[in-house]
């Protein structure tokens, strides 16, 4: 039978003591308390023999398995010098921060709300950041996520250009928002890696290979879509020119850009020949999706761009196919400024119909000498199913 525990107040120079075993002890090591009279220890000692009784009762009244689980706990917390009492006080804390905090969702529902009458391309950027993330983390607690999962849900893997940077200080500019209402740490974010910026200065634009990859791609996959990439490469428009395009406004007689363009100026782009075979074969209608769209035909043509799984499920990659390449800046317009003016377009001629805001200076700098003739000749000889057009005038 195991031995009784007994609690004595012995008289001592420093005062009446009373000694507390281990088991009992707040530090879970043997104590000693002093009390200045005799009546003071007698009663702190009986309230030691309640409390010992108590646990006594606890203890006889633990299940097996329960104990086993305790026995277990106690070897997993050893290494870490934690006992089980401090451990359930660390969980508990933890739970009480995620129970205090919010989902990933609500929170950029919250954030979306509070950003009323902010500039319209900045709510704009601000949604497309909020459903890249609602989609990657929609129901997690914003305090149970860690860099590498942000990194991943603002689609900022492998990532450069002017769209992964808006989606980073999106994502930046929620967090520490949300950080303000104590629903997660700010300096959690300052672990985000931060998308790779163009350090040569230089634009970047699509190889023919690439330019071909591409609307292969779109007519494999998305035959609906191939209209839409044969106008963004064979006419120059910004992005944001042609997310306003409407159906109407396109045709083989010509684009119509209307004023809201970034020059402000509304204007009519007459097709080259190279796009007046594509919209013959493929005649324009806007793409409702085209967003989703646009990204799964860019991954399945080979690029790292980051995908929506509720629209689209990226195919297992072999493990001997080549690294992704981001998606350039402005790739498709970049791409026919270098061919276009490498290829014999007059800049004074290719000023207006590019829609450029600068002086023919500025596109010598960005676009000449950047590719050859023989090139140049080779883009615009790109016709519909893989077929090479034949005697294109570029000029």
């Amino acid at each position: 039978m195991a031995r009784k525990t007994e609690f004595n107040h012995v008289k001592t120079k420093a005062g009446w003591m009373v000694s507390i075993p281990p088991g009992l002890s707040s530090t879970g090591k043997r104590e000693r308390c002093y009390f200045k009279t005799r009546d003071a220890a007698r009663d702190f000692a009986a309230g030691l023999k309640d409390k010992a009784k108590a646990n006594g009762e606890n203890a006889s009244a633990i299940r097996p398995a329960l104990a086993e689980d305790a026995v277990a706990a106690a070897a997993v917390l050893e290494p870490w010098g934690l006992s089980l009492l401090e451990a359930a006080r660390l969980a508990a804390s933890i739970r009480e921060r995620e129970t205090a905090s919010c989902t990933v969702k609500n929170a950029l529902a919250a954030w979306l709300l509070s950003c009323e009458g902010l500039r319209g391309p900045t709510i704009t950027t601000y949604k497309n950041t909020t459903k890249r993330l609602e989609s990657a983390l929609g129901n997690r607690v914003l305090t149970g996520l860690d860099s590498d999962e942000l990194h991943k849900g603002l689609g900022l893997v492998g990532s450069s250009g002017a769209a992964a940077a808006n989606h980073y200080r999106a994502g930046r500019a929620f967090w520490r928002w949300a950080a303000k209402k104590g629903w997660c740490k700010v300096g959690l974010f300052e672990r985000v890696e931060a998308p790779r910026a163009n350090k040569s200065g230089e634009v970047e634009f699509l190889t023919i290979d690439q330019c071909k990859a591409l609307l292969a791609t779109a007519e494999k996959h998305f035959p609906s879509a191939v209209a839409s990439y044969a106008v963004l490469l064979f006419s120059g428009l910004r992005p944001s020119e042609f997310a306003r395009l409407r159906t109407e406004d396109v045709s083989v007689d010509g684009i119509e850009v209307n004023a809201d363009s970034k020059i402000a100026k509304r204007r009519h782009i007459t097709p080259i020949e190279t796009l007046r075979v594509w919209l013959k074969e493929y005649p324009f209608e806007r793409v409702p999706n085209w967003r989703r769209v646009d990204q799964a035909v860019r991954y399945l043509a080979g690029w790292d761009v980051w995908t929506d799984p509720s629209f689209f499920t990226p195919p297992e990659t072999p493990d001997n196919a080549p690294p992704r390449l981001p998606w350039p800046q402005d790739a498709t317009r970049h791409t026919f400024g270098t061919y276009s003016i490498n290829g014999g377009v007059t800049l004074d001629h290719f000023l207006w119909e590019f829609g450029h805001s600068g002086n023919t200076r500025t596109l010598k700098t960005h676009y000449l000498g950047r590719a050859s003739k023989k090139q140049a000749v080779a883009f615009f000889a790109i016709g519909p199913n893989g077929k090479q057009l034949p005697n294109i005038n570029i000029t």
